[in-house]
């Protein structure tokens, strides 16, 4: 279950980046970037809480199995769209260049 509440953090993030993207006009903000951070903080923070419990280490390896494997598994997503979004917004500078270079030509 907590796999299914990670995608829908990514999918959050993702549709609050795209709607911006939107009203901007041109690529901005990488909603996958904002996911991979909070997915960052979460696995810090269950690194620090693990190791300052008093657990033994095989219910500290137990815990971090738990707790991270799903984040884990949604950011190796994220990270595809996180350099999806780096290619698709070097494509876009790509072309605004060639079209910046046409006009100056043209004039």
């Amino acid at each position: 279950m907590e796999i299914i509440g990670f995608a829908i953090v990514l999918l959050i993030c993702m549709g609050i980046a795209k709607a911006i993207n939107a009203m901007r006009g041109r690529l901005t903000i990488n909603g996958a970037a904002i996911f991979l951070a909070l997915a960052a903080a979460f696995t810090a923070w269950n690194i620090y809480m693990a190791w300052h419990s008093d657990l033994s280490s095989y219910q500290v390896g137990y815990a971090f199995g738990r707790n991270l494997a799903p984040v884990i598994l949604v950011s190796t997503i994220a990270t595809y769209f996180f350099f999806k979004f780096r290619s698709a917004k070097a494509h876009e500078l790509y072309v605004k260049k060639l079209r910046e270079q046409r006009a100056a030509g043209e004039a």
